[in-house]
């Protein structure tokens, strides 16, 4: 700590927040909490939860008033397909590709009198150095990597529509209204 300066409430330099910014934002910092307020209902589905926020909106009710809260998140990572050597050059050639491309720009750039010749070579030489290059990396890395793709996915058992209590009335006055239009 600087010479002589006080702490900030919570002991530290930055009053117990992991993450301070030196610029203004527009965020408030309740929005670093979770939203308090009277809970209207709860879903499984989040589409359902969204659905009921847009119908409220829908009817006037401010949509600052509203959250969705989600309980008991999950991490899910969803193994998508294997990594092999075909893959793996599939991919390292697209990238060569690219910067081959890039190249044969730059060539028709310097020398315009040819357009497509430099750009074709560099999309072909690319795509074959960028496969050599992949396939070399690929192959050396085989011990420390994964060996399949997957992608990650946050999932809350249940979903909360959650109002602050200045829009309480009016949120549920919206709901009875929507309830009543959707019953025949």
């Amino acid at each position: 700590m600087a010479d002589g300066a006080n702490p900030k409430p919570g002991g530290c330099e930055n009053g117990g927040v992991s993450q301070t910014s030196r610029f203004p934002s527009r965020r408030s910092e309740a929005s670093l909490s979770i939203p308090r307020g009277e809970t209207l209902a709860s879903f499984d589905a989040y589409s359902e939860a969204q659905s009921l926020v847009n119908s409220l909106v829908g009817e006037g009710v401010p949509a600052r008033a509203l959250a969705i809260v989600g309980s008991d998140v999950s991490v899910v990572e969803r193994i998508t397909g294997k990594i092999g050597y075909g893959r793996a050059a599939l991919s390292a050639a697209m990238s060569g590709s690219w910067l081959g491309i890039l190249a044969g720009l730059v060539f028709v750039i310097v020398s315009p009198t040819d357009l497509i010749t430099p750009i074709l070579a560099g999309l072909l030489i690319g795509a074959g150095v960028g496969m050599v290059v992949g396939m070399v990396f690929f192959t050396l890395a085989k011990g420390s990597r994964r060996n399949f793709r997957s992608m990650q996915q946050l999932i809350a058992q249940s979903y909360r529509v959650v109002v602050e209590p200045g829009a309480h009335q009016q949120a549920v006055a919206a709901m009875r209204t929507s309830e009543s239009e959707s019953k025949p």
